[in-house]
């Protein structure tokens, strides 16, 4: 649900170029490679997508820095009001201070950052729901907002990440936040939560497969074509 929502603001922010399943399939290719790659290749699907589609790809440059940059703000803004680590609430603050940044370099491309910070707040909301549904399944209840701040910590932690899908430094931020609240097994939990997030990112893009077959297909084709040119 977390990712329709992020795929309806990206539909919404493009003036509605497409089907909301062409953003939603591009967004979970996309997951997929980030969870395979070191580094964030992953959003280079979205400029293939604007292009597939016929979207200005400023305007999709503009969507995706301001969807970070509203990530950053208000995952930043999470930890901040958590006190994480207490010392080190700076790092949380400075992240939330680069996502206003990011949001006022490309206002002005852009007439629905309102818009898209209400979708960006609700789909972390979502996210966070299903790591406590997660929890309740391992009969392990964690109050809502420790599993928010950890989470927010785990996903920051992976901002400029430097192993497939940020693999060890999720664990380390969203069990360290964990343990600081009292929750047993911390750094299994959050294992247990990062892995849970590697089968849906490789099990989304069956699904699309699947299901939207056509749009895959374009894709890969205008991929294909992107590599012939270049």
């Amino acid at each position: 649900l977390a990712f329709y929502i992020r795929a309806a603001a990206w539909r919404t922010a493009d003036e509605k170029t497409a089907p909301t399943a062409v953003y939603l399939t591009s967004l979970y290719i996309g997951l997929a490679v980030n969870h395979l790659s070191p580094v964030k290749l992953g959003e280079a699907v979205r400029l293939l997508t604007a292009r597939a589609i016929g979207s200005p790809m400023k305007r999709t440059t503009a969507i995706l820095v301001a969807q970070r940059g509203i990530d950053l703000s208000i995952l930043g803004l999470f930890v901040t009001a958590g006190l994480l680590l207490g010392q080190t609430v700076w790092v949380a603050a400075l992240a939330f201070g680069a996502g206003l940044v990011l949001l006022l370099l490309v206002r002005r491309f852009i007439r629905t950052i309102p818009v898209l910070i209400g979708y960006g707040l609700l789909a972390w909301l979502f996210e966070a729901g299903a790591v406590t549904c997660l929890f309740l399944g391992a009969d392990v209840p964690v109050a809502f907002p420790v599993i928010l701040i950890a989470m927010s910590a785990g996903v920051l932690s992976g901002i400029a990440q430097f192993t497939p899908g940020g693999l060890g430094t999720y664990e380390v931020a969203m069990g360290t936040v964990l343990q600081l609240s009292g929750v047993p097994n911390p750094y299994e939990l959050a294992l247990m939560t990062h892995l849970f997030k590697y089968t849906f990112a490789f099990l989304a893009p069956v699904y699309v497969l699947l299901r939207h077959f056509a749009i895959v297909h374009l894709l890969f084709t205008q991929f294909k074509k992107h590599n012939t040119k270049g």
